[in-house]
């Protein structure tokens, strides 16, 4: 909603309380109260999820009790929601991977006449919403014996192309291998021979980019020696 609508706000009030209608108006005083918003955005655990809180303040210095915040995407021309004064947060997600122009609006009240609480709006906020990569590793070996030598293979791809940036290796909580760069196609390798409990556990983690946010997959070992694969995406 736009500042104008503070105009709405008011002639709501002057059409209850007649005030162009004779000498009764006199009697009426109405109030209005300017206020103030505030939108910050917080990154959630959950890729791609966002927690969009506004503060709204009046004039004097406290909160607004009641009437409706409308949270912008003015990117994509979208309302991504709406919440009470109140209960002045909202949890999104689902967002297209990419700059986002994020704006709050408060609608104003005229809940308490003759106090008028005027509409306000929020600066601004922008966000880079990071695409969720996927992460695959391999082994050249699906049952190694202490010693071999073993190639462990990831591939990380997404829909923005591929991405770039490094990848850590590990075996359980211990760093095996820190920032192997990945190549133009997305591919980094890893050859060991100091895998004295296997493959099972091995970790992989990519630590993200511009474009990408951080993911990680493990490589475990079954009974009967084949090989289960798990992406794990992460902040």
């Amino acid at each position: 909603m736009r500042l104008s609508s503070a105009n709405a706000v008011l002639a709501a009030a002057a059409l209850v309380f007649g005030l162009s209608s004779g000498p009764a108006a006199a009697q009426i005083e109405v109030v209005s109260e300017a206020t103030t918003i505030r939108l910050d955005v917080t990154s959630q655990p959950v890729p791609g999820r966002f927690l969009l809180s506004a503060t709204l303040t009046t004039g004097f210095g406290h909160g607004v009790a009641d009437g409706r915040i409308v949270f912008h995407d003015l990117t994509t021309g979208t309302v991504l929601g709406w919440t009470e004064a109140g209960r002045p947060s909202l949890m999104v997600e689902g967002l297209v991977p990419g700059r986002h122009r994020l704006r709050a609006d408060y609608a104003g009240s005229a809940s308490r006449l003759p106090l008028i609480v005027l509409p306000s709006q929020s600066a601004e906020v922008a966000l880079d919403v990071l695409a969720v990569p996927r992460v695959t590793l391999s082994s050249s070996d699906s049952s190694p014996p202490p010693g071999a030598v073993v190639t462990l293979t990831v591939a990380v791809t997404g829909a923005l192309g591929p991405p770039v940036g490094t990848v850590s290796f590990r075996d359980g909580e211990q760093v095996i291998a820190a920032n192997v760069p990945l190549d133009r196609a997305g591919l980094a390798t890893f050859t060991t021979s100091a895998l004295d409990n296997g493959i099972g556990g091995i970790v992989v983690s990519y630590e993200g980019d511009r474009r990408y946010a951080p993911a990680s997959a493990r490589l475990e070992a079954t009974g009967d020696g084949a090989l289960t694969l798990a992406d794990t995406p992460r902040m």
